[in-house]
């Protein structure tokens, strides 16, 4: 017999799922992990100890949470990022919407909904930090994997709190001239929205910080370390205890909110800016390209506007050492050219059929501007590899990384629709750790 779900909205997200195809799709970021270990050894762990060698845990601990904490903030930073697009922009909300809700349960099947469906991003780092184990200490990997883990289910009840504070936000009218001095030329309602996930990653990544000092602590013999891996877990339990109250109150809301945004676009069609997005000047004369330009910036900025913030902070990062710079701009470059596999989840499936496009001008105007968009951590990533380190030869291999990436990119789109993203994870996973294993 099949189990019997309490919360019945749990079926109509797991319908959902199963009617998008990406049900076992999720494996595939765990299958290139596994075949990016061999790959990415050597640039990830390079502190660990070689075969025989017998080098205490505490002489190498803290490269492990330096590591540690970069997987986990990266897992925190993608579990938020999925938590705003499963609540907010999921697609239930076009099934339930029209429907009377109980909102505080409807928000505890989607966490559910999220928790189990990207389990693969926690899973997929300890797949990484296997050779930790090996080479090192199993009890090192679990802490480090404990940390990973910690920051999952914090990112979890942050992002969800934060998500639902942004729509009781845009309706507040104590916020109104913090988000005017926020939103540029977005719509007032608009801008909570874009700076959610921001404020709950920088909440979550000082609770992962704190979580890899007690890693280090704990493995250089300060047994007490080990419970600071809670905090970020313990952060979003509290978060989650108001989560409740809020959802009650503006869960539904929020579909208004969005209404609202969408009629705030729409009312500019009129006006003569209406084509000005982001790098709206590449598609003069070419109406593909700017209608690409033009779905990228209205569903998808966070890769136009996030590719600009990691590329600064990695060349920051990067100022004093080339191979953080390197390492964190591979991973920034892969991480913004997947905004071409991205896309077909944000236009209906049978729109180029009806504007008549051939498939090839689709793929063409894709690549663009995932190229593009990958300026914005090519130009200061490159500038302080070319300028600072002299390593000219690096900064041209990470544009040529960006090409392959957003081919590999737009190319995927093309084959695998709405599932395209997935597909794009693992082979991107794969190629940003042999990239890596070449450059070092």
């Amino acid at each position: 017999m099949r189990p019997v779900v309490s919360n019945p909205y749990l079926r109509v997200h797991r319908s959902i799922a199963k009617h998008q195809g990406i049900v076992w799709m999720r494996l595939a970021p765990v299958v290139g992990a596994v075949a990016a270990v061999p790959l990415v050894s050597d640039s990830l762990f390079g502190f660990l100890p070689t075969p025989g060698q017998a080098v205490p845990v505490d002489q190498w601990g803290l490269g492990l949470a330096t590591v540690a904490s970069r997987l986990a903030n990266l897992v925190a930073a993608a579990v938020i990022l999925h938590s705003y697009a499963d609540m907010v922009r999921g697609p239930d909300r076009a099934v339930l919407d029209v429907h009377p809700v109980r909102a505080r349960a409807l928000v505890a099947a989607l966490a559910v909904f999220t928790l189990r469906a990207r389990l693969y991003l926690p899973v997929s780092a300890g797949v990484l930090l296997v050779p930790v184990g090996i080479q090192g200490s199993w009890l090192a990997y679990a802490g480090a994997l404990g940390l990973i883990f910690s920051a999952w289910l914090g990112g979890i009840g942050v992002g969800y709190l934060v998500n639902l504070g942004a729509v009781w936000s845009a309706y507040s009218e104590s916020w109104a001239r913090v988000l005017d001095a926020l939103r540029g030329d977005n719509p007032r309602m608009q801008a909570a929205l874009i700076y959610a996930p921001g404020v709950a990653l920088a909440f979550v990544g000082i609770s992962v910080e704190l979580g890899a000092i007690g890693l280090g602590a704990g493995l250089g013999g300060w047994t007490f370390g080990f419970a600071w891996l809670a905090i970020p877990m313990c952060l979003g339990a509290v978060a989650w205890a108001f989560v409740g109250r809020l959802a009650d109150g503006y869960y539904v809301k929020a579909s208004l909110l969005l209404a609202d945004v969408d009629g705030a676009w729409g009312a500019t069609e009129n006006e003569d800016t209406a084509g000005d997005v982001y790098l709206s000047a590449l598609g003069v004369g070419r109406p593909q390209l700017l209608r690409t330009l033009r779905l990228g910036w209205r569903s998808l900025r966070v890769h136009a506007t996030g590719g600009w913030v990691a590329g600064i902070l990695v060349a920051l990062g990067g100022w004093a050492s080339a191979d953080t710079a390197v390492f964190w701009g591979a991973g920034a470059t892969v991480w913004v050219a997947s905004v071409a596999a991205l896309m077909p989840a944000h236009d209906p499936p049978w729109l180029d059929d009806a504007l008549g496009v051939d498939g090839f001008s689709v793929w063409r105007a894709r690549l663009v501007v995932a190229m593009a968009y990958s300026f914005g951590v090519l130009a200061p990533v490159c500038c302080v590899l070319s300028l600072r380190h002299g390593s000219f030869f690096i900064a041209a291999a990470l544009m040529g990384l960006a090409t392959v990436c957003a081919l590999i990119s737009s190319t995927v789109a093309s084959k695998f629709k709405d599932t395209a993203a997935w597909a794009y994870a693992a082979s991107a996973l794969v190629l940003w750790a042999g990239f890596m294993g070449v450059i070092k």
